[in-house]
């Protein structure tokens, strides 16, 4: 009887095994995935930690691929049993949902990126708002704590969480309208900021003697690179005569014209926005002329990068909207408008009739808008970055069909 009654599990787990057991459990390398193993200082340091630990005691990274796959195969279970019970899930709602979920374990089980741990503790993450949506406790509220630290502490994209969890937070406040929440939920924002904080702090403290202190004030891959990045693309040799310092405006010349020569600049390059040649180009290449700059004239790079992405930006602010509206038409539009579209009704409905269930859908829409935005905006768009937000998108959206045709509830 138990066994039948969890068969979804027994297969989720099934399947899991087969992996490891039938596809293989050796570890899958990207080029980032050094950076992990060394514990470069430009990612948060949970999943180099994890690294760290596993090297340290089976001395290989195969033990890695199996606990990542045990992690994601957990947070599967966990998240489908907690929509379970919130629900009233029937057998072949709760298996679509599990399988569909399962899609990204086959991807991404033994690739040494933290994509597995960042998909497995969205869900977590996620499985404990659905808990706090509908059973407020002080239990529920600390692992939403834990959890949204860990994905903080995982990935640097993951800073999106501070407004979202702001949000989240006032929408709870809105419904209970309580003293004594309010100050549990400013006692559990002030704590993820600490932890977070701390945390990366005492990362950098362990490891400074590991890295050069250039290299760890360089930080090449901070937000202002990528804003960078898309500035150079969007400019051209005239912009130079925004700056002042002619050392710098000479270093800009000595740029544009090799973006030209390689034809990397927006003029030739803008199929697909610049995810591929100039992308690449621009950060590879180019970069480095700045970073040489920076070190002759004894100068922050990273204020370097702020004056000159800003400067460069507002000069070309038409053109940069236009390559931020490409980025997400070019990538993955469907996932910044119909979560548009799905949070303008359900806001309204929050704020009309309290709804428990709205305020769970606008927790999942702005955290999709929100993980996009941030990848658009500061980053290189991927399809991987986008797994933590877009396949708990599709779970809620088949989630509200299943409701809404059975009624069991009124959203």
């Amino acid at each position: 009887m138990t066994a039948k009654k969890n068969l979804v599990e027994i297969l989720i787990i099934s399947l899991s095994l087969l992996l490891l057991l039938f596809k293989s459990s050796d570890p899958i390398f990207y080029g980032d995935s050094e950076r992990f193993i060394k514990g470069s200082l430009k990612d948060p340091p949970i999943y180099s930690a994890i690294i760290y630990v596993m090297l340290s005691i089976f001395k290989n990274l195969n033990s890695v691929v199996i606990l990542q796959t045990f992690i994601m195969t957990i947070a599967i279970i966990f998240f489908t049993k907690t929509l379970e019970t919130i629900f009233n899930l029937d057998y072949l709602t709760k298996s679509l949902i599990a399988i569909t979920l399962f899609f990204p374990t086959i991807k991404f089980y033994n690739i040494i990126l933290s994509e597995p741990l960042g998909f497995a503790f969205s869900l977590f993450l996620v499985s404990f708002v659905c808990k706090l949506v509908y059973n407020f406790s002080i239990k529920n509220l600390v692992w939403f704590v834990i959890f949204t630290s860990l994905l903080l502490l995982t990935r640097n994209q993951f800073i999106i969480l501070y407004p979202v969890i702001l949000f989240f937070y006032l929408g709870i406040f809105y419904i209970y309208k309580s003293k004594k929440k309010f100050f549990l939920l400013l006692i559990s924002f002030l704590t993820i900021f600490l932890i977070h904080n701390f945390s990366l702090k005492l990362n950098i403290h362990l490891k400074k003697d590991l890295f050069e202190e250039k290299v760890a004030n360089i930080n090449t891959s901070n937000i202002f690179t990528f804003m960078m990045i898309d500035a150079i693309y969007i400019s051209t040799i005239k912009d130079v005569e925004l700056f002042e310092n002619e050392n710098l405006r000479k270093t800009l010349v000595d740029i544009f014209e090799e973006l030209d020569n390689q034809k990397a600049s927006i003029e030739y390059n803008n199929s697909r926005g610049h995810f591929s040649l100039s992308f690449g180009f621009i950060k590879n290449n180019v970069l480095f002329k700045l970073i040489d700059f920076a070190g002759k004239e004894n100068i922050s790079y990273l204020n370097l990068k702020k004056k000159i992405s800003t400067k460069l930006i507002f000069a070309n602010y038409k053109t940069y909207l236009k390559l931020l509206f490409k980025k997400f038409y070019d990538s993955t539009w469907l996932f910044v408008f119909v979560p548009f579209f799905i949070l303008i009704p359900a806001l309204i409905n929050f704020l009309v009739y309290k709804s428990n269930y709205s305020l769970l859908i606008i927790f999942i829409t702005i955290f999709t808008l929100a993980n996009h935005s941030v990848i658009y905006l500061l980053g290189r768009v991927q399809a991987r970055y986008f797994i933590y937000s877009d396949f708990i998108l599709l779970i809620f959206i088949f989630l509200s069909f299943s409701i809404l045709l059975k009624k069991k509830i009124t959203i």
